[in-house]
């Protein structure tokens, strides 16, 4: 669906009669000038929203390239992921379509069985398919991003074609490679970059050993370089001292010193995103290219990455596109959602609207009409961890208790702005917790963390931990004053209908997208408005 920017009927039919009256050389003359623009889509793996200079991280030296991308172009400092876990991430980037809408709601087997009895994904397009339909080169390195993307080759994604995501001089050269065939096809492109940067495990943190890079290589055949490892160690070697912590956790020296290694990482991701932008520049394209980044979703610690507080699913938004967009903007107000991506680019590059798409296209931002844009908050899901298939094939039908049946199962939503973040927890019962799987290095550093706790604001370093594993059903969170997420406002009677507004947008969401958790959501909020009264 499209919003905004496009052309009306009485513009197109003036624009027809001004083509009949000029000449042959003359009509060539502006099709070469408004040639099909070519896209290059970048994203990162689990990196977090405050962890780029341009986003306010004041670590020197921490991402020069995307730096200097926001410059040259326009940065949305408020994006939001559909979902914190990187598989459904990214079918809802290339379809623009709500986990809830694709079946796409975890890792394992996907669509569940119990989806598929009364549901089915088969109105669902791809951005990169489309692209493809209409005579774009398309192609992609890294994590794959849909089952319903279709490449002109197939993706370049093993972990020996990519030295695990990790290795930049192998990204530069496909780039190259892909760049070169496209000019020889005089085709436009469509490329898509995937570092695995700054997923775990982090530079020279202590999992990141030879044995688990081997395990990650499995038996392919891959050549080590001076490290021993199929990709460089990062430039820099930041100390930990110099460590921003994000607002989810205390001011801990060991927490710093866990972080300095997720910081190498992000360096080493800006490096790799600095060589192919070189490539681009290098192959004469740059003019006629728009270069999109974000991030799949949060850094990979608990209450961020598989979390739906702004920490887990806001993600910074960098859109250079020389032809149109000036450089050195903003935007900090506007709310976009990784839904609105694909029906954006299907506008920028002149295709018919994707059919049943959850998002809308904000291509009216990029030319500087803001008010067009009506997107008030953006709503982010979790669902799954694993689906495992022995299991799935026992659940025929979806009901209210699956999470009382399956730990993997972990139903949460949540709307986000740049004020607010509301969080319900459907699962959350008081008893049953977030399995083993989703439990990370945070929450296993709390207890030695608690013995001499530094950060005397943090709160009770164990209640965290608890809170953590168990959550509690309804959040509410005021992000001017609290960053981080820790005070809950659910329950503060000054914020009864700040609440109130939230579960009415949810409620709406959820009829709109025929979500599976309507009826566990109008459940607990009758309840709940009950207790009120």
């Amino acid at each position: 669906m499209r919003w905004c920017g496009s052309v009306n009927s009485m513009q197109f039919k003036s624009l027809l009669i001004f083509l009949l009256f000029l000449t042959t050389e003359e009509v060539v003359g502006i099709a070469r000038t408004h040639e099909k623009p070519n896209v290059l889509l970048i994203t990162a793996d689990d990196l977090g929203w405050d962890s780029l200079g341009c986003m306010g991280n004041n670590l020197k030296g921490l991402t020069p390239n995307l730096d200097r991308l926001a410059t040259e172009g326009l940065l949305f400092t408020h994006g939001f992921v559909a979902t914190p876990i990187c598989g459904p991430s990214r079918q809802a980037l290339y379809t623009g379509r709500f986990p809830q809408s694709t079946g796409m709601l975890g890792h394992g087997t996907q669509p569940p069985k119990w989806w598929n009895a009364t549901r089915n994904n088969s109105r669902t397009q791809s951005i990169t398919t489309e692209l493809l339909k209409s005579g774009y080169l398309t192609g992609m390195i890294g994590k794959h991003g849909s089952q319903w993307c279709q490449f002109s080759e197939p993706p370049h994604g093993r972990n020996d074609q990519t030295g695990m995501g990790r290795n930049p001089e192998k990204y530069a050269r496909f780039a190259k490679n892909f760049l070169s065939k496209a000019k020889q096809k005089n085709k436009p492109f469509f490329l898509s970059i995937n570092t695995h940067d700054p997923h775990r495990y982090w530079a020279r943190h202590p999992s990141e050993t030879m044995e688990w890079v081997r395990n990650m290589m499995n038996e392919s055949s891959w050549q080590a370089l001076k490290n021993g490892k199929p990709y460089p160690d990062p430039e820099t070697k930041f100390d930990p001292t110099d460590c921003p912590i994000p607002p989810p956790y205390p001011k801990e020296e060991k927490i710093k010193e866990v972080l300095a290694t997720y910081y190498d990482s992000v360096n080493r991701m800006d490096q790799i995103i600095g060589e192919v932008l070189k490539v681009l520049e290098k192959s004469g394209s740059k003019k006629n290219t728009v270069v999109i980044f974000l991030s799949d979703h949060g850094l990979a610690w608990d209450l961020s990455k598989w979390s739906l507080y702004p920490s887990g699913v806001r993600t910074p938004v960098i859109i250079r596109w020389p032809s149109l967009i000036n450089p050195e903007q903003t935007d900090s107000k506007s709310i976009i959602s990784v839904i609105d991506i694909a029906p954006t680019i299907a506008e920028i590059c002149g295709l018919d609207e994707l059919t049943g798409t959850d998002g809308q296209s904000f291509f009216c931002l990029l030319n500087g009409n803001k008010k067009a844009w009506k997107r008030p908050w953006a709503f982010s899901c979790f669902n799954y961890m694993n689906n495992d298939p022995k299991i799935d094939e026992t659940i025929d039908t979806y009901s209210r208790t699956l999470f009382q049946k399956l730990d993997q199962y972990r139903p949460s939503r949540a709307l986000n702005n740049g004020s607010f973040c509301y969080v319900w927890n459907g699962w959350s019962d008081g008893v049953s917790t977030l399995p083993p799987t989703m439990l990370g290095e945070f929450h296993s550093l709390l207890p030695s963390l608690a013995k001499n706790p530094l950060d005397v604001d943090y709160g009770d370093y164990l209640q965290k931990r608890d809170f953590i594993k168990y959550r509690v059903t309804e959040e509410l969170y005021e992000l001017s004053n609290d960053p981080g997420c820790h005070k809950n406002l659910a329950k503060e009677p000054q914020y009864k209908d700040k609440l109130s507004e939230f579960q009415n947008t949810m409620k709406n969401i959820l009829e709109k997208t025929n979500d599976h958790e309507l009826k566990s959501f109008l459940a607990y909020t009758q309840k709940s408005q009950l207790h009120a009264k």
